[in-house]
């Protein structure tokens, strides 16, 4: 084993500038990505115009829900400037609080409580609509919810203790503390600073790196193949060992060395985002690292060239992501075919799983390559 790492180290010092680049890869990309994503999302807002007619508390608990709307830059302004910059494109709608809402809240009277503006060039008014659409129904149901209660205190005879606007405030009150859904978006799973609320992530930080580490990985053990085209079965069948043995050390630096890098990454990762590493997710990249290593030393013997190799990576990490929920979150689908997401080794880092169907199915196949047909010496 000493005999191959020197060997290797020397191959290696040759080839250190394309070592470091692949090494370095993961946590640059998923650096660059993390950063223009955040960049995106912070200028993709949808820019509205509020017009604010009626002056009541109900009226301003909405203006101020508008406000909060994540991704959405509300503009308040005069009825006649909002129309004027909508027709200019400035604005993607306008929403109108016309006068009397919360009088018509009260009646039960959801008519025209706001009015809205479209242009033929508006993308999100139906998302934004239905936002605020959400809001009045929530004022609608805390109204309906005090006349129900003076409706009980009528019918069994009993004077009513709270007002209609003591019991809408107190149902608003139990409606923040206690929400059944609180869902806001955010790129890298962390609050943002004026939020005490978890967001939920849309993009998942190291379902990113787990993309870039796993095309990576394929990309080095390129040397598989290269070994196999080489003189080196000449040199081993001076030395008592097989060439498969040969190659597996081999394997086994490689993945010390990536695992390293590993370790590396995620401690600059955790210091990005901002977040804790605890053992379960390392016990995870542990795995992870395993089975793509495992993986990707395996499929290499199945080619013979290295550009029919390079081909067949590529589709395969996209494939990969995709089932694997690394890019877009497939929370969805498992419901369906719960089997879909054990074909790829992403599934398990993203979840943080430290026991994955591959690492067994590869190292089934791995024994029997290992201690099939073939020269026991090359």
């Amino acid at each position: 084993m000493k005999q191959i790492f020197s060997t290797r180290w020397l191959h290696w010092r040759k080839q250190w500038l394309s070592l470091i680049i692949w090494l370095l890869l993961p946590i640059i990309a998923t650096l660059m990505v993390v950063t223009i994503a955040n960049q995106w999302q912070e200028e993709t807002v949808i820019p509205i115009g509020l017009v604010v007619e009626d002056d009541t508390t109900m009226a301003n608990d909405l203006v101020q829900a508008i406000y909060d709307t994540e991704l959405i830059r509300v503009h308040q302004m005069e009825r006649e400037q909002a129309l004027t910059e909508l027709e200019q494109h400035e604005l993607d709608s306008v929403f109108v609080i016309e006068q009397g809402y919360m009088d018509k809240i009260k009646t039960n009277d959801r008519k025209k409580v706001i009015t809205a503006y479209v242009s033929d060039m508006s993308i999100a008014y139906t998302p934004v609509k239905e936002a605020i659409a959400s809001y009045v129904q929530q004022d609608a149901g805390a109204s309906r919810a005090a006349y129900t209660l003076d409706a009980m205190a009528t019918h069994y005879n009993t004077k009513p203790t709270w007002t209609w606007n003591e019991i809408v405030a107190t149902s608003n009150q139990i409606k923040q503390e206690e929400a059944l859904l609180d869902t806001d978006f955010s790129f890298n799973q962390q609050a943002k600073q004026h939020q005490e609320n978890k967001a939920l992530s849309l993009w998942n930080v190291w379902g990113i790196w787990s993309v870039f580490a796993f095309l990576t990985t394929f990309f080095l053990f390129d040397w598989v193949i290269k070994e196999k085209q080489s003189a080196i079965k000449v040199r081993l069948s001076l030395l008592p060992i097989s060439f498969k043995g040969y190659l597996v050390r081999n394997g086994l630096l490689y993945g010390g060395l990536l695992l390293l890098s590993d370790l590396i990454n995620m401690s600059l990762l955790s210091l990005y985002t901002g977040q804790t590493i605890d053992r379960n997710q390392v016990l995870a990249i542990i795995v992870f690292r395993f089975t793509i290593c495992l993986g990707a030393f395996l499929i290499a013997q199945c080619f013979q060239t290295s550009f029919y190799y390079y081909v067949s990576v590529l589709p395969l990490t996209l494939i990969m992501a995709v089932i694997g929920g690394a890019i877009i979150p497939i929370d969805g689908l498992p419901n369906k075919w719960a089997w879909i997401s054990y074909f790829s080794p992403m599934q398990q880092l993203v979840k943080s799983d430290s026991l994955t169907v591959w690492s067994i199915i590869l190292l089934v196949v791995f024994f029997i390559w290992y201690w099939g047909k073939g020269e026991k010496h090359a």
